[in-house]
């Protein structure tokens, strides 16, 4: 018999819990970048005396070149994707390498080091990887921060994108105290809405960690823990279907695919896997396989129809409490 959701619910986390949050903290900027915002600011504000005084002073701080970009990156909400196309259409973008801009009623020159630069999140050292490194300021980081504070002020080739002229406008803050402290705590505040479902998906794939390993620990060593797809489970006979996770029993070589959603608030991600459930309960029980759920989090207890209609179909849903592996792992060990 079917689970139901208040079974479900009853003994559920649905808030994440703190190991998660904190490992999946250690791959989030923003954390980070708060703790340096003080000193970020305070970078800006020394640097007036030319277009270039932000190297000196920051060379005197506490913080990399690489966090420095990251802020302005995350501010002018400029991130490694629009770099990168800018970086690909530089020479039409700047056919003479080079940018005027107006800044304090005087017209300044900025020669970008390279004419075919690649500006990528690697390659700028501001990935999660490489943030929490020191890096050394390169000659692409440079120019990329200088794009970043003076685009916006280009007189120079005349016509860029739009965006750069609407957001590379920090450059005009430098020096202006009261006004560099309220854009930047104002934008944070846009920063962290932008940056929930960032965080939401750190602690979903560190969700999913924890999930294998916990299995692990549960199952007998036949039982393999792996890969996203099962051999010759197919809905279109071209590709085969994806899960989120998939336990191999190495013995009988019967799978049980197994989808995990953990929603602190509500999104459309459990309506989507409740519209394909009874399609992929059949396809796998075809093959001799099974299906389980695990499903947690109080956004998606809100979500009463498609939680309930994933019951139906489910040949185990449990939650992810350690009651609730325990149950997965009893049923995997069984199936």
């Amino acid at each position: 018999m079917a689970k139901s959701i208040d079974e479900l619910e009853k003994t559920a986390c649905k808030y994440w819990p703190t190991d998660i949050v904190e490992n999946a903290a250690k791959t989030n900027p923003i954390p980070l970048l708060l703790k340096t915002q003080d000193v970020f600011i305070s970078i800006l504000k020394c640097a007036s005396a030319s277009p270039s005084a932000w190297q000196t002073v920051l060379n005197s701080s506490s913080i990399s070149p690489n966090l420095f970009l990251k802020h302005l990156s995350v501010l002018t909400d400029i991130g490694g994707e629009r770099l990168q196309r800018f970086s690909k259409d530089f020479k039409s973008l700047f056919p003479n390498q080079e940018i005027v801009f107006t800044w304090n009623n005087s017209n300044y020159k900025y020669h970008f080091h390279s004419i075919s630069p690649r500006w990528d999140n690697s390659k700028l050292k501001i990935d999660k990887a490489n943030l929490v490194e020191h890096s050394s300021l390169t000659n692409e980081m440079c120019d990329v921060i200088m794009l970043l504070l003076f685009g916006g002020l280009a007189i120079a080739p005349a016509s860029l994108p739009e965006e750069i002229y609407e957001k590379c406008i920090i450059g005009q803050l430098i020096g202006k105290t009261d006004e560099l402290d309220e854009f930047v705590k104002q934008r944070y505040i846009c920063v962290s809405k932008i940056t929930a479902g960032s965080t939401a998906n750190d602690c979903g794939h560190v969700c999913e960690d924890s999930c294998v390993s916990r299995l692990k620990k549960l199952l007998p060593s036949n039982f393999v823990i792996g890969g996203h797809t099962i051999e010759g489970v197919s809905q279109n006979d071209k590709d085969l279907t994806t899960f989120d996770m998939v336990v191999r029993d190495t013995h009988s070589h019967k799978c049980c695919a197994i989808e995990i959603s953990f929603q602190v608030t509500t999104n459309s991600v459990i309506e989507r896997k409740s519209l394909l459930a009874r399609e992929r309960q059949q396809l796998l029980h075809s093959h001799g396989h099974a299906v389980a759920y695990i499903i947690d989090g109080s956004g998606n207890f809100q979500r009463k129809n498609a939680v309930s209609t994933i019951l139906n179909f489910s040949d185990c849903s449990v939650n992810f409490s350690d009651a609730g592996l325990q149950e997965l792992a009893n049923f995997i060990k069984n199936m």
